[in-house]
């Protein structure tokens, strides 16, 4: 009987949003249109040359040259594999989602297993600097040294997040076995497999952002919520689009900054679906990543506040 529920209520909400493409099809497409080249601009270039250069860093085997650097420290510190340094640098410049397919790489070449991902998922959510700094910082909040404040604060919180679940899985950690590095493939066919890949994925994501996009604007339509409330949505959902209703909104700085701290950690449902979807063919826990997101969320805003208070 939930099962005939579940199924008519999901036929419901189907045959409203069409309603909606018949009725509204002019600013949705607009909407759709601004997806693909928001898409195309700003993420898909990042994307793009991280991944590849990512599959030729493993290709030429750079994950073991960085364990054998920081290995140590991330095996003591965080309890994880000592390849899991590279994926934690990784992460950092290349920013989410890409992390998930660094994640699946490792996963794929048996560099590590459920378990460690899992819990490098939980400190891999680092937005990309340059995002950060740039249209964060100096678009958004018209102040570059804030952008650095909550860069800061984003990128200690990742490392708080991983020591605080650290002791997760903790059984995994004796049964550890150095990993035994296959030959280099020729460049060629890594560059091109890398490329048919890296398109697959990144279209997978821009479907996500065109849905959550589409569904964000037909929310905003019927709900008519206060500015605050608006705000506070959007940028749960999608963090872009609650950026942009931030830069125009009247709240002071201090909220300003704190708000778009708690969205940069918290990522918007948005990312985390992007991330479920490179992720999909392995068994892996969402509700330990979100848990993980509102920790990040909850100690990045209040480590933005501090160091705020003390500059300003």
């Amino acid at each position: 009987m939930n099962r005939k529920l579940n199924s008519l209520l999901i036929s419901l909400i189907i045959v409203f949003f069409l309603t909606q493409f018949l009725i509204n099809s002019e600013n949705l497409f607009n909407t759709f249109f601004s997806s693909i080249d928001m898409w195309f601009t700003k993420l898909f270039p990042t994307m793009f040359i991280f991944f590849i250069l990512n599959d030729l860093l493993n290709n030429y085997h750079f994950p073991l040259i960085m364990s054998k650097i920081f290995g140590k420290i991330f095996n003591k510190l965080f309890k994880l594999p000592k390849t899991s340094s590279y994926i934690v640098f990784l992460s950092m410049t290349s920013g989410f989602p890409s992390n998930a397919k660094i994640i699946l790489d490792a996963l794929d070449n048996k560099i590590i297993n459920e378990m460690d991902a899992n819990k490098l998922l939980t400190m891999t959510h680092f937005s990309n600097p340059l995002f950060i700094i740039y249209t964060v910082g100096t678009n958004v909040l018209h102040d570059k040294k804030i952008g650095f404040i909550i860069l800061l604060s984003h990128y200690l919180t990742n490392f708080i997040v991983g020591f605080l679940f650290r002791n997760i899985y903790k059984e995994n950690i004796n049964n550890q076995k150095e990993i035994a590095y296959k030959p280099s493939l020729p460049f060629i066919n890594v560059l091109k497999n890398s490329i048919n890949n890296t398109i697959k994925i990144s279209l997978n994501v821009l479907g996500i952002i065109i849905f959550f996009s589409l569904f964000i604007k037909i929310i905003n339509n019927y709900l008519n919520l206060h500015s605050f409330s608006n705000l506070l949505l959007n940028g749960l959902l999608e963090i872009t689009n609650g950026f942009n209703i931030l830069k125009d909104s009247v709240i002071s700085p201090f909220k300003a900054a704190i708000l778009s701290s708690f969205f940069l950690s918290f990522g918007g449902i948005s990312i985390h679906m992007q991330i479920s979807s490179i992720l999909s063919k392995y068994q892996l826990n969402y509700y330990l990543y979100l848990i993980a997101r509102l920790i990040h969320g909850g100690i990045s805003s209040l480590l933005t506040l501090i160091i705020l208070i003390k500059c300003y």
